[in-house]
């Protein structure tokens, strides 16, 4: 950044050309990697703004965007480019954007949004730092995105000012840990614990957690042996402007090994069994799902002389056994034998874990257990 910062009238010639050119921001993909299998989830779409026209990182365009009232016009731009990523998305991925809650009701926000009916594979990531300007709209605006098929994130999650009243509020089905705790957390036994709370409150909401800013293999190990399902960072790759539709052939293999150094005999997904999938209440099937194959209902067919479906309780394959159990004890009464439903980082449903399966289990593990 060396030299002397742009002038207010630099500024304001900036903004205007790139507002005024249809084919600016350029959006950068990061790639989100499902750790227990070292695979691209999904990515993170990264506004990169052109140096021929005024050199200066992204945060400070938003920033001066913002100080002008244009921030949301900026911001619009983003989603729509961002949304014509979708057509070209690889199977089995998902992308995300960032939108401020102060400017995600914005109409020229919201006008974004609504060009595209559906909204599947979509992430539209909410940042702790910023004020919504009314609560009860931006709940409206995120039921919006649900209904079409989008899902939520917190960004940042654990650092803002909002903290958990902001996650308690918006239920999120991502929550994403910022960098500031991941960062040294394999030296750091209080980020671990923070981040081992933020992944039990996330599963509680039936959330996934999202690690940014892995750099080194002993943070990723760590995070593994945590259970944190998806993660992002220069480690794992770097933002670049065609989406990788495989981690590098050295990551991959560094991802691989560390995966073997972590035992998940604890974790739900070695109880894992395979599910079948239904649309249709009054079709067999183990879940039912919605149509972008999420799951909605599971088939409880414990009481032999009434069987029926049951509100379904989602979890990540790597969530802890005991955690699991504890879960499955909270549901009320005639929830509690359901089978629980493993999903992967799209949402998507990977088997079911029976209750029985999870006692087992605990009683394998117990301390004296022969």
């Amino acid at each position: 950044r060396g030299g002397l910062a742009p002038s207010e009238a630099a500024w304001d010639a900036a903004l205007g050309e790139v507002l005024g050119d249809r084919g600016q921001p350029v959006l950068h993909a990061q790639p989100v990697v499902e750790l227990t299998r070292g695979t691209v989830a999904g990515y993170e779409l990264l506004a990169r703004f052109p140096t021929t026209v005024l050199s200066a990182p992204p945060d400070q365009w938003f920033e001066a965007g913002s100080r002008r009232g244009l921030g949301a016009a900026l911001q619009a731009r983003v989603v729509r480019r961002g949304l014509l990523a979708l057509d070209h998305l690889p199977p089995n991925t998902f992308v995300s954007l960032n939108v401020d809650p102060h400017v995600v009701d914005d109409d020229a926000v919201l006008a974004a949004l609504a060009s595209r009916p559906r909204l599947d594979r979509l992430v539209v990531e909410l940042t702790e730092h910023t004020q919504p300007r009314d609560l009860h709209v931006l709940d409206q605006v995120v039921a919006d995105l649900r209904a079409r098929g989008g899902l939520v994130a917190v960004d940042d999650a654990g650092t803002g000012y909002a903290g958990l009243t902001q996650l308690l509020r918006l239920r999120p089905d991502i929550v994403k840990v910022d960098r500031e705790l991941v960062s040294g957390i394999d030296a750091d036994p209080v980020k671990r614990a923070m981040v081992a709370m933020l992944g039990d409150l996330a599963g509680r909401m039936d959330a996934w957690v999202l690690t940014e800013g892995i750099e080194t293999r002993g943070e990723l190990e760590v995070l593994l042996a945590l259970g944190v399902p998806l993660g992002q960072g220069w480690f794992l790759g770097r933002p670049a402007a065609q989406m990788a539709l495989t981690v590098p052939p050295e990551v991959g293999e560094q991802v691989r090994a560390a995966v073997a150094r972590v035992s998940w005999s604890g974790h739900v997904v070695s109880l894992l069994r395979p599910a079948t999938t239904t649309t249709d209440p009054g079709t067999p099937g183990d879940v039912l799902v919605d149509d972008a194959g999420r799951p909605l209902r599971v088939w409880d067919d414990g009481d032999p002389g009434a069987p029926c479906w049951r509100g379904a309780t989602v979890l990540s394959p790597s969530t802890q056994v005991r955690d699991a159990a504890l879960r499955a004890a909270a549901r009320p009464a005639p929830d509690r034998w359901a089978p629980l439903v493993l999903t992967d980082g799209r949402g998507a449903v990977v088997g079911t874990v029976t209750v029985t399966d999870l006692i087992g289990s605990l009683a394998r593990d117990r301390p004296g257990h022969d």
